[in-house]
């Protein structure tokens, strides 16, 4: 009886700390991003070993920006395009980034978030998984 309630007690308790994504776990994103593998809808992935380019994040509350930037070998950033602005939106257990430049809509939906890493999938069904940016040279930001 004993080994039956142990067992219910760490099913139940496993069940409560796999609640997904919540609200406050969005402020993880903040930081420099960097490609880590794309899947395609037909299940081609590409692989990512080095990159150009990074993401910077910035996300206040349910609105964000994103920018490209390229690092360079002293550390510092180079701002390539425009910076996109982006809504956040709970629809069910997911979090999507409503995107609207003046060229273009979409959206991504968040599938995984950690502090070193996160999923989105945009409407293409195209699906990216980003690694936190650490520097080319020493590790660091």
């Amino acid at each position: 009886m004993k080994l039956k309630l142990f067992l219910f007690l760490i099913c139940f308790g496993s069940l409560l700390g796999c609640q997904g994504i919540q609200e406050e776990d969005l402020s993880q994103l903040n930081g420099y991003w960097e490609i880590k593998n794309v899947e395609k809808p037909n299940g081609k992935e590409l692989q990512y070993k080095f990159n150009e380019t990074v993401d910077f994040l910035k996300i206040d509350g349910k609105k964000g920006i994103r920018k490209k930037l390229k690092p360079t070998l002293e550390g510092k950033y180079i701002t390539i395009g425009t910076i996109e602005t982006f809504t956040i939106t709970k629809e069910g257990e997911k979090f999507v980034f409503h995107y609207k430049t003046e060229m273009d809509e979409w959206q991504e939906t968040l599938l995984e978030l950690d502090e070193d890493s996160f999923q989105v999938k945009n409407d293409r069904d195209i699906t990216y998984t980003y690694q936190r940016f650490k520097g080319y040279l020493d590790g660091t930001e």
